[in-house]
C-alpha cells in the first residue's frame, strides 16, 4: 500500500497530495500540479474549501465533516482525508483503514505510517472529508512514466546514442577477449613453456588494450558532449515554460520552490545520458557474459547467482526509504532556497534592523535539516552498500571455494575457473550495478515527477490559439461589466464591478487598501482569468483577444518598478527591440529622464547594477516611463507609481505624467489623492465595490468615503 501514497512535492502541497493519494487508490494517477489548480492551493496551502471544491472537480462526491469528540468514522466510508495539527502546523493526511486498534494512515510528508488510535487522536483535530468516486470520476486521463516524458531530448542524439553503443559493444568483445587469454596462457602457454608464443599472445593483448583505451576515452567524450546538451536542452525547456506561465503560478508558489526544480536537471540529465547509457551497455554485458558463462560452468554459475538473488531482495527493501527520504530532501530545500533569497530580497531591511543573526538562524535551520535528511538517505546507502558488497565477497568465496574442488577433482583446470572468474565479472558486476542503480534511479522519478509538475502546467496562451490580434485601430475605450473575481477559492475580491471608461480620459482609481483597486488592474492586464463578467476594450471581450498583442497596447508602471542588470539604453529598449536612437532620446525625454542621464558619464550605456541599485527611486521611475512610452501605448495604467517618493520627486513625476498622457485612456491607482484630483472621472472602492464615482468636485460634495479620505490627508 506505500506505493500508493502520493508524496508531497513542497510544504505547501500536503492537500493536493492527499487528493492525488485517493485518486491513486481508485486507479488514477493524477498530476499535484493540477490538483493544486482545481483547490486553489497558494503559499498558505489549501484550505478545507479547497479540499472540497477540488474534489468535486476531480469527479467525487465529497463533503467534510468534524467530531468534536475525536470519534473515528465509519469503516466503509475510507479511504478519507483528515485535518491534523503537528508542531504547531496544520497538515493533512489520508486514512486508509483502521486494522485492530492501528490507523494506517498515508502522510504525503512521510509516506507509509500505522498509529495508534490513541496516537493519531492527539494530532486529530476531528475535521475529515469523505470522498466517493462518480462517474465524472472515470474519465480522468491518469499520466504515464514520468521519466519516459523527457526522452524525446535523445531523439536529437541518435547518432551519438548509435555510436556510444557500437563502443560498448566492442568493449563488451574485447572484456570476453581477456578472459580467454588468460585461459589460454595458463592452459596452454605455461604448460608448452614456448616463448615465442607467449610474446605473441602478450602482444595480442597489448593491441587489445590499446584498443580498449581509445574506445574507452572516444565513448566517454561523446557521453559527455551528449549529457551537456541534454542538460542545456531540458534548462531552456523549463526556464522558457516557466516564464510563460499565468501570473497565478508564480503567486501562489515561493521563489525558491520553482528554482530548486533547477537542480532535478542534472538529475534527469544523468539517468538519461550516462546511467542510461550504462543500463544498456550493462544489459548487453549481462547477456554476453551471461552465454559465455554458463558455456563455462553451469553449476558455477549457479552458486553465483544466489548471492544475486539475495541482493534483489535487498533493494527491494530499501525502495520506500529511499523515496521518501528523497522527497522529504527535495522539500526541504525548495523552502531552504526560498529563504536564501527572501534574505537576499530583504537585505536592507535585514540590515536596517540589525536582524542578520536572526535571518541567518531562520534559514540555518532548514539547512541544517536539509545536511541531515541527506546524512540520512547516505547512511541508508552505505548500509545497503555494506550489505551488498557482502553479498557479492560471499559469491566470490564460493565460486573459488567450489571451483577449487573441481581442480581438485579434475574437472576443471586453473585456467578455466581464472577464466570463469573474469567472466563472472563480466556478468555479475553489470548484473550488481543494475541492481545497485536503485538510488539514482529514485531521485531521478522524483525529479521527474518534480520538473513534470511545472513543465505539464498549461502556459498562458499560444501565440496562434485562434485568439484575435489586437492592432493600432484600438482607441482606448473600456468598458466592465458585472465583474466578479477572487483568488482560488478564498472569497470574492471584486464584486459585481461595472464602469465605463472613455478612449483619451483620465480615471483614478482610490480607497482604502484591500479594496480591490489592484486587482482590477491585474485583471486588466489579463495576468488572471475571471469566471463571472465581462471586460471590453473597443467592445471586444478581452478573453478574446491575443494576449500578447493585447499587453503591447498597455503601458503598466507598478509601483515597483523592476529594472534590469545591464545599461540605462538597455532598460528603456526592453521588450520593444531594437530601435533608432531617435525613438530612444524622445523617449527619455518625454519621461523627463534624459536630465540625469546626460548628467551621468556613460550616459545611456552607464551600467546600473542589478534592480538598478546605483538609482534613486525617482530616476527608477523615470526610467520605467521612458520604457513604457517607448511603446506608445493607448492604454496607461499607473498602479501606485509614485506611492514610494517624497513630495517633491512625486510632484515631479506627475507634472511629468500630466504631459505624456494628453489623448491617451490613462488609469491612476493612488492613495495620495492630491495627485489624481485633475482626472475626468474618480472610482472610489471599499469592500470590493465601487461605491461612488465622479469628478473630484462631485464626490465632494456627496461627503462619503472619497470626502472623508479627502479631508483626512489634507487636514
Amino acid at each position: 500500500m506505500w506505493s500508493t501514497v502520493v508524496l508531497q512535492h513542497d510544504m505547501q502541497d500536503c492537500g493536493p497530495a492527499c487528493l492525488a493519494t485517493v485518486c491513486k487508490y481508485y486507479g488514477k494517477r493524477i498530476p499535484i500540479s493540477y490538483i493544486r489548480k482545481l483547490s486553489g492551493t497558494d503559499k498558505h496551502g489549501t484550505s478545507g474549501y479547497g479540499i472540497t471544491q477540488g474534489a468535486k472537480e476531480l469527479g467525487f462526491s465529497c463533503y467534510g465533516a468534524a467530531s468534536p469528540e475525536k470519534n473515528m468514522p465509519e469503516v466503509s466510508l475510507y479511504p478519507i482525508i483528515a485535518h491534523i495539527k503537528r508542531d504547531n502546523l496544520e497538515h493533512y493526511v489520508v486514512i486508509f483503514k483502521l486494522k485492530k486498534g492501528k490507523v494506517i494512515i498515508g502522510d504525503p510528508a512521510v509516506g507509509l505510517i500505522k498509529q495508534t488510535t490513541e496516537q493519531f487522536k492527539k494530532e486529530w483535530t476531528g475535521i475529515f472529508f469523505v470522498l466517493m468516486p462518480e462517474e465524472k470520476f472515470k474519465l480522468n486521463k491518469s499520466t504515464g512514466n514520468l521519466l519516459t516524458r523527457f526522452f524525446y531530448v535523445l531523439k536529437p542524439h541518435k547518432k551519438i546514442i548509435t555510436e556510444v553503443l557500437t563502443a560498448s559493444i566492442l568493449l563488451s568483445i574485447l572484456g570476453i577477449i581477456t578472459a580467454f587469454y588468460f585461459r589460454f596462457l595458463v592452459d596452454e602457454v605455461l604448460y608448452s613453456g614456448t616463448k615465442i608464443t607467449l610474446n605473441l599472445v602478450s602482444l595480442g593483448y597489448l593491441t587489445v588494450i590499446i584498443f580498449q583505451t581509445v574506445l574507452n576515452i572516444s565513448r566517454n567524450q561523446l557521453m559527455l558532449h551528449m549529457s551537456t546538451k541534454i542538460e542545456a536542452a531540458l534548462n531552456f525547456e523549463y526556464f522558457a515554460h516557466v516564464l510563460h506561465l499565468p501570473m497565478d503560478f508564480f503567486t501562489s508558489r515561493k521563489t525558491g520552490e520553482v528554482l530548486s526544480r533547477i537542480n532535478d536537471v542534472y538529475t534527469i540529465r544523468q539517468v538519461l545520458s550516462s546511467t542510461g547509457m550504462n543500463i544498456i551497455l550493462d544489459s548487453l554485458m549481462l547477456i554476453i557474459g551471461g552465454a559465455f558463462l554458463f558455456a563455462s560452468g553451469g553449476i558455477l554459475m549457479l552458486i553465483a547467482i544466489i548471492p544475486v538473488i539475495l541482493s534483489a531482495t535487498v533493494i527491494f527493501l530499501f525502495v520506500e526509504p529511499y523515496q521518501r527520504k528523497i522527497k522529504e530532501k527535495a522539500v526541504i530545500d525548495a523552502e531552504k532556497y526560498s529563504g536564501m533569497v527572501e534574505s537576499v530580497n530583504g537585505i536592507g531591511t535585514i540590515k536596517a534592523l540589525s536582524s542578520e543573526e536572526l535571518a541567518f538562524e531562520r534559514t540555518e535551520v532548514k539547512m541544517v535539516d536539509s545536511v541531515n535528511k541527506g546524512l540520512e538517505i547516505g547512511t541508508l546507502a552505505n548500509i545497503e552498500n555494506a550489505v551488498q558488497m557482502a553479498l557479492s565477497q560471499l559469491g566470490t568465496l564460493s565460486v573459488y571455494w567450489v571451483g577449487s574442488f573441481k581442480i581438485l577433482n579434475g574437472t576443471m583446470s586453473l585456467g578455466q575457473l581464472i577464466a570463469f572468474s573474469i567472466l563472472s565479472g563480466y556478468f555479475l558486476g553489470p548484473l550488481g550495478r543494475l541492481l545497485t542503480l536503485q538510488p539514482a534511479l529514485q531521485e531521478a522519478f522524483v525529479a521527474a515527477s518534480r520538473l513534470s509538475e511545472i513543465l505539464n502546467l498549461p502556459i498562458e496562451e499560444e501565440t496562434y490559439s485562434g485568439k484575435t490580434k489586437t492592432d493600432n485601430n484600438i482607441k482606448g475605450n473600456i468598458e466592465i461589466k458585472n465583474l466578479t473575481f477572487g483568488y482560488g477559492t478564498s472569497g470574492n475580491v471584486l464584486k459585481k464591478i461595472n464602469l465605463k471608461i472613455e478612449a483619451g480620459m483620465k480615471a483614478a482609481f482610490v480607497g482604502p487598501s484591500g479594496s480591490g483597486k489592484t486587482t482590477l488592474v491585474k485583471l486588466l492586464m489579463k495576468f488572471y482569468n475571471f469566471q463571472k463578467g465581462e471586460i471590453l476594450i473597443d467592445g471586444l471581450n478581452i478573453k478574446d483577444l491575443e494576449t500578447e498583442s493585447y499587453r503591447k497596447l498597455i503601458g503598466y508602471v507598478p509601483q515597483e518598478v523592476l529594472l534590469f542588470s545591464g545599461t540605462i539604453r538597455e532598460n528603456i529598449l526592453w521588450g520593444s527591440g531594437f530601435l533608432p536612437d531617435k525613438a530612444l532620446y524622445y523617449a527619455a525625454q518625454s519621461a523627463k529622464a534624459d536630465q540625469f542621464i546626460n548628467a551621468l558619464p556613460e550616459r545611456f550605456e552607464t551600467i546600473i547594477g542589478e534592480r538598478g541599485a546605483t538609482l534613486s527611486g525617482g530616476e527608477r521611475q523615470r526610467i520605467a516611463l521612458a520604457r513604457i512610452l517607448l511603446r506608445e501605448p493607448k492604454i496607461l495604467i499607473l498602479d501606485e507609481a509614485t506611492a514610494s517618493l517624497d513630495a517633491i520627486t512625486e510632484k515631479a513625476i506627475m507634472n511629468t505624467i500630466r504631459e505624456i498622457i494628453q489623448n491617451r485612456t490613462t488609469i491612476i491607482v493612488a492613495h495620495r489623492l492630491s495627485t489624481i484630483a485633475h482626472c475626468d472621472k474618480i472610482f472610489v472602492f471599499d469592500g470590493g465595490k465601487i461605491i461612488e464615482e465622479g469628478k473630484h468636485k462631485e464626490l465632494m460634495l456627496k461627503n462619503g468615503i472619497y470626502a472623508d479620505l479627502w479631508n483626512a490627508q489634507n487636514s
